[in-house]
């Protein structure tokens, strides 16, 4: 196994440098973030994506919702990736099809739309107070709205409501920043890069007979009559201001991602490295006093009697400790997901930190989070395979819900949400096709390596323990405090408040709109996130051994994965403070399902962490600690 994967190593190097020497560069490894320039008087596309509510969090559909204008050629979709896909992307053609580089428009009339008063009307008015945004794209940019501060907002509103009466914003300016290429092309010809697409929205009531008859620049005069909601026809418009910009097309990304304050990343990093140290340090002096005592006694040097009665219990453990748990397989099977989830989890980070994930080529990250899962599958299953046979454990209906426990129970919840989602004719529904192709990853990927890894476990040799196990379980004495439920689920802490200020990030990102993309602050995260669960969890365990408590196996699991359920009451807490307001009972139902989902699979992860560090631990003190 070491020389299969070796060998697998040495392969992925080779590959790595030959890519990066075809290339000249590391810009051809990353997804769609080559710079695109456009000639003077060219045409610049801007795509049309679903309409969002940070209230509702239900996008819909840009053309079946609204009354809006249709491009003159068929609306065609942007193919999209299965991270897209799922996340509710819907980007099509746009009917802004005659914005020109370099030229500027006052006002421009895309169309006049008739409006049905049942049903559009209606749909109108309920979007405008529920805060509905048009969002549009140029050139890969997400169109932003300043929103003061220096900050940006993605999309412009739909309308907006005044003295309890709604009003659409039928117009928007656009004002596009844009950049001289420095590479010459075709015969010279001069070329230029958008750097940022900002605008501002407005209600304009244009007369029919006469639209776009006074000037508009974005920033309306007082005196200019806005457009009610309930009107009979809209006549949609747009003006386009071009600003020429002395930035680097390289920071065409600062508005969207210059929203997180590093200092708060870094003191949660150093606050995070002290706990570290001091359950280090707790964990060191636990195992001296375990190797100075049997050495003192091989030695004949006296030990504190009391001292020593604190910490014998755990040796008089030694033929019951490794006896096999109850449900042993389900363990193996969260123990084997868990693996597989946190190894998903730091390689797809990895990979984000190198640069691999443009926030240009949206839903990339979600599509390689479930292609690193499937591929992953045979770690999941080769650990859950090692623990299978310790335990003989070794039918092959476990191996099959070690590869199903997860995906099954995700796809339990992420199909009822679908379902209700679907109810309220949300885009945000998954497409059928897109469900399929999920399911055959499931079967035709994970699955399988699920199996192959297996096969690989169930041919290493059984993992050796220090003592075999009496056929009658010793009794278990009174249990002291720390022992209890309640401290267990205490236990989770510690590692939560490792990752709470990440968390907050995070969830903006999913919920506000926002783009996440400071990774290397979330690989060291993690990484001190893993060492606080297991050292956690060790201390936790080791005490409990003490007070002659043999039952560690699934304590050990429950510890770690006890930090999953701090991070779903912070989610709670997060829906109903701040900027999400979740409104209606299905965004309530997709927003505890989707949320009780991560929390889910996030206790899976920690679970395993805590166990197999325990596992680690319980074997070092049984090995070389003298049992009496």
């Amino acid at each position: 196994m070491a020389m299969l994967l070796n060998n697998l190593y040495g392969h992925l190097v080779s590959l790595t440098v030959w890519l990066i020497a075809v290339c000249g560069s590391v810009d051809c490894l990353l997804p769609s973030i080559n710079p695109h320039a456009f000639a003077r008087n060219e045409v610049v596309p801007i795509e049309v994506n679903v309409l969002t509510s940070l209230r509702t969090h239900l996008p819909y559909d840009y053309y079946k919702a609204l009354p809006t204008c249709r491009p003159k050629e068929p609306i065609s979709k942007k193919s999209n990736n299965i991270g897209g896909s799922l996340m509710g992307d819907r980007i099509k053609t746009s009917p802004y099809e005659n914005i020109r580089l370099l030229s500027n428009v006052s006002c421009s009339v895309v169309c006049e739309k008739g409006v049905d008063k049942d049903k559009q009307t209606r749909f109108l008015k309920k979007a405008i107070e529920k805060n509905y945004r048009i969002n549009l794209l140029m050139d890969g940019l997400p169109l932003a709205e300043a929103s003061g501060n220096n900050n940006f907002v993605m999309g412009v509103p739909l309308g907006f409501m005044r003295d309890g009466r709604s009003y659409v914003n039928n117009h928007i300016h656009f004002t596009i920043s844009y950049t001289p290429d420095n590479v010459k092309q075709n015969g010279g010809e001069e070329k230029y890069r958008i750097l940022t697409f900002v605008a501002e929205a407005s209600s304009v009531a244009h007369k029919s007979e006469a639209p776009c008859a006074q000037p508009l620049d974005g920033h309306l005069a007082s005196n200019i009559a806005p457009l009610p909601a309930d009107t009979d026809r809209i006549i949609w418009s747009y003006g386009v201001s071009w600003i020429e910009s002395k930035e680097k097309w390289s920071t065409r990304w600062d508005i969207y991602l210059s929203v997180h304050k590093e200092k708060t990343h870094w003191y949660s990093i150093m606050n995070s490295t002290l706990l570290v140290i001091f359950l280090t340090i707790v964990i060191a002096v636990l195992l001296v006093r375990i190797v100075r005592r049997d050495l003192g006694k091989l030695a004949d040097v006296d030990i504190d009697e009391t001292e020593y009665l604190d910490d014998i219990g755990w040796k008089l453990l030694c033929r019951d400790v490794f006896r096999p748990p109850p449900n042993g397989w389900l363990l193996a099977c969260f123990t084997g997901a868990g693996v597989q989830l946190l190894g998903m989890s730091f390689t797809v980070v990895v990979f984000a930190t190198m640069g691999f994930f443009s926030p240009q080529n949206r839903g990339s990250l979600f599509t390689a989070l479930l292609v690193c899962f499937a591929l992953l599958g045979v770690t999941g299953g080769y650990v859950s395979a090692r623990l299978l046979k310790l335990w003989n454990r070794t039918k092959w209906m476990y191996v099959f819900l070690t590869g199903t426990i997860v995906p099954a129970s995700s796809f339990a919840i992420f199909f009822v949400v679908n379902l209700l989602v679907w109810s309220q004719s949300s885009s945000a529904a998954v497409p059928f096709s897109s469900v399929v192709l999920v399911v055959c990853i499931w079967f035709f990927v994970s699955l399988p390596l699920v199996y192959f890894g297996a096969v690989l476990g169930f041919k290493q040799g059984t993992i050796s323990v220090p003592s075999n196990y009496n056929q009658i379980p010793r009794h278990i004495p009174a249990q002291p405090w720390y022992s209890s439920t309640l401290a267990v689920l205490s236990a989770g802490v510690p590692p939560f408040a490792a990752v709470f200020f990440e968390t907050y990030f995070i969830l903006g990102a999913i919920w506000l709109n926002r783009f996440y993309y400071i990774f290397g602050f979330l690989f060291l995260v993690g990484v001190l996130f893993v060492i606080i669960t297991a050292e956690t969890a060790i201390v936790f365990i080791y005490y409990s051994l003490c007070a002659e408590d043999h039952r560690w196996w699934w304590k050990s699991f429950f510890i770690g994965s006890s930090s999953g359920l701090y991070l779903f009451l912070y989610t709670l807490y997060y829906a109903t403070e701040g900027s999400v307001k979740i409104e209606g009972m299905v965004p309530t139902v997709l927003y505890v399902g989707y949320m009780g989902l991560l929390s889910f699979l996030f206790s899976v992860a920690a679970g395993s962490v805590g166990f197999l560090a325990c596992f680690l631990f319980v074997r070092w003190i049984y090995r070389y600690g003298k049992a009496d």
